[in-house]
């Protein structure tokens, strides 16, 4: 029991710094790519190179800030999901009640949830990305090289969408299966209990 309540302390501030990681990775969200793309949109927020027929312009940029601050609200309830643990003592309780079933439950649903929405739109958006007239992008870079205009078709920061919300999915897995092995724990002190009062009561 001592190991599992070792590893479910670490277990819940793990949850919390996930959280975190998922809220700094949104703040960073549109840096790179997405960032040099902005340059290219003037005073009245076009952009001033156009694009092609079924391509995307530098207005991706603009088009893309709601998601990225829906991944900021994600980030943010994925914390306070894990506040929750703390709330209703699950990292440090050697016996669990329905509060903590109740916490673990919409702690690693909730997070499992908004991962596999956070990812499924990142992927969206990166398609979009991908999508960019990255030729006439470039063309107009090198017409107004004076300018100084960044230019750049890297999917870092979209890639990176994935592995940050897969390790959130992996940790509320975790957080599941620590309950199950805490769940085993607790009717294996419950059989050695009952088992020792039995003992006690044969030898009166």
């Amino acid at each position: 029991m001592k190991a599992q309540m070792r590893f479910q302390k670490y277990l819940c501030l793990a949850m919390i710094i996930v959280g975190a990681l998922a809220t700094l990775y949104s703040f960073l969200y549109c840096s790179g790519s997405l960032s040099d793309l902005a340059r290219c949109l003037n005073s009245r927020g076009t952009s001033v190179f156009s694009a092609a027929e079924g391509y995307y312009d530098a207005t991706l940029y603009t088009d893309i800030q709601s998601f990225n601050t829906m991944l900021m609200y994600f980030g943010i309830i994925i914390i306070l999901l894990g506040v929750l643990l703390y709330v209703t003592a699950c990292n440090n309780r050697r016996n669990y009640y329905i509060s903590n079933y109740v916490a673990i439950g919409v702690c690693a649903g909730g997070d499992i949830v908004l991962s596999f929405i956070a990812i499924i739109m990142n992927g969206m958006w990166r398609s979009k990305f991908m999508h960019v007239d990255f030729a006439s992008w470039s063309q107009y870079v090198e017409g107004h090289q004076r300018l100084g205009l960044p230019y750049s078709e890297s999917t870092i920061w979209f890639d990176l969408g994935f592995i940050v919300y897969g390790l959130v999915i992996v940790a509320s897995i975790i957080l599941i299966l620590n309950l199950i092995w805490k769940i085993k724990l607790m009717q294996g002190e419950k059989k050695l209990l009952e088992g020792g009062q039995k003992t006690e009561e044969v030898a009166a």
